[in-house]
């Protein structure tokens, strides 16, 4: 019998191309008949309409998508243009990163949260664009860690848990989540979040538990937390700065949940090696096959601003 070490992929990943909440106009859809030489991974922020396994169907904000190479890969915003996140990697790993870790192909996941992927996907670019010694490795290390956390959040949604009625809501919920992530500036409060889903503060946090596995203030926090460590590797900005972007709205809470979070404060943090890798587990190529014109260059180390 192997041991787990011997279970590990033996050859390296590479990443081809990567984009963090890209938009597309209304007249852009992807569309390869054939697939592509490396597996696409892809995160929706948009209503979308997709091509799988099991024929063209519906995918919503938060939901997740891993396309083989063969497999003919299509979809488009269902209501006009769309945004998405999308990652291209190949190499002798990844079929058996893919077998290793149970993790679906060709059809929509619904992972219980996708917070985890936006600062694994900044790292992933901060080291193309860095090209530090090791490069290679962190970023073999790193893709590997945004498929451990995807198989993890898929085997934590446990639908057979709630009512039809509720399952009947987690996309709506999905939803505001994602809105108030991607809005994390703002000074939310859990009544703001419940008018989007009109609903009293009380009901909506209850129901917010329940189906998400965590409150609403503390998911914001932790969203921001994320977005706050990879924003610190940035030094062209100050602490101020990471705190109003990550709707902390001043530098003395931020520096005191973050200390309370991490173990020790913003500043220190930053000053760390690679920092901006630790804790991660806590241009798309859309160039239409139907004529549709690139809308990047095909330089990864370009696609995401720090």
């Amino acid at each position: 019998m192997g041991s787990a070490r011997d279970e590990r992929p033996s050859d390296g990943l590479m990443v081809e191309d990567l984009g963090l909440r890209w938009e597309h106009d209304s007249a852009f859809s992807v569309e390869r008949p054939h697939g592509m030489v490396a597996y696409l991974f892809v995160r929706f922020h948009s209503p979308m309409t997709v091509r799988t396994a099991a024929g063209v169907v519906s995918a919503g904000p938060g939901d997740c998508l891993v396309y083989d190479p063969t497999f003919p890969q299509w979809y488009r915003g269902a209501e006009g243009g769309f945004t998405d996140d999308w990652l291209h990697v190949g190499g002798p790993r990844m079929p058996e990163l893919i077998r290793l870790y149970q993790i679906p192909v060709n059809e929509i996941l619904r992972p219980r949260e996708t917070e985890f992927i936006t600062p694994i996907f900044e790292a992933v670019n901060r080291e193309l664009r860095r090209r530090e010694p090791l490069w290679e490795e962190s970023v073999s290390l790193l893709v590997e860690s945004l498929f451990v956390e995807l198989a993890r959040q898929l085997r934590r949604q446990g639908p057979d848990a709630l009512s039809p009625s509720e399952v009947a809501r987690v996309d709506g919920f999905r939803s505001i989540r994602m809105r108030v992530h991607d809005q994390m500036e703002k000074p939310w409060r859990v009544a703001d979040m419940a008018r989007l889903a009109n609903l009293s503060p009380s009901r909506f946090a209850v129901l917010y538990l329940r189906l998400l596995g965590i409150s609403p203030m503390e998911d914001l926090i932790h969203a921001r937390l994320q977005r706050a460590r990879a924003l610190l590797t940035d030094e062209r900005l100050s602490v101020r700065e990471v705190a109003d972007r990550t709707g902390f709205g001043s530098v003395c809470h931020f520096s005191r949940l973050f200390r309370k979070h991490v173990g020790c404060a913003p500043r220190d943090y930053r000053r760390r090696p690679l920092a901006g890798q630790a804790d991660l587990s806590g241009a798309e190529d859309e160039g239409s096959e139907t004529g549709v014109p690139r809308q990047h260059s095909g330089d990864a180390r370009e696609l995401i601003s720090s």
